[in-house]
């Protein structure tokens, strides 16, 4: 029974000290700052003009380009193939021939601005590219 005391004792004197024991002690008073954080996933649309609809291929600089993906190539030759046979007067370029260093998946803005400035000094009329696995 002793021991049972001891139990009590010690029990009651934990819970004591944590009753007794003012909050503050627990934690520091500090300056609260908030952001406000809209959830509703507003975005900024940006609206442009888009660029006019061909009606027509004939007499047209067609681009074709390929960014290295398994058998994206072939598929634009044989778009290039095709184009040839029903379109004559097109002209059609396959950019991964004429310039190798577009071969690749832009992986920067960068990248894709130097891509779309080598696609614009070719005066494409229409470009064509692949994103084949």
């Amino acid at each position: 029974m002793k021991t049972r005391t001891k139990f009590s004792v010690m029990w009651l004197l934990a819970l004591g000290v944590f009753i007794l024991t003012p909050l503050g002690a627990y934690a520091k008073e500090a300056i609260q700052s908030w952001e406000l954080v809209n959830p509703a996933g507003v975005v900024e649309v940006k609206y442009f003009k888009p660029a006019p609809r061909l009606t027509s291929l004939d007499g047209k600089t067609i681009v074709l380009r390929w960014n290295e993906k398994h058998n994206g190539d072939l598929f634009l030759n044989r778009i290039a193939e095709l184009l040839q046979k029903e379109v004559p007067t097109a002209k059609v370029i396959k950019l991964y021939e004429v310039d190798k260093s577009t071969i690749k998946i832009s992986g920067s803005a960068k990248e894709s601005n130097r891509i779309a400035d080598v696609i614009k000094g070719l005066k494409a009329d229409i470009v064509i590219a692949t994103q084949a696995d």
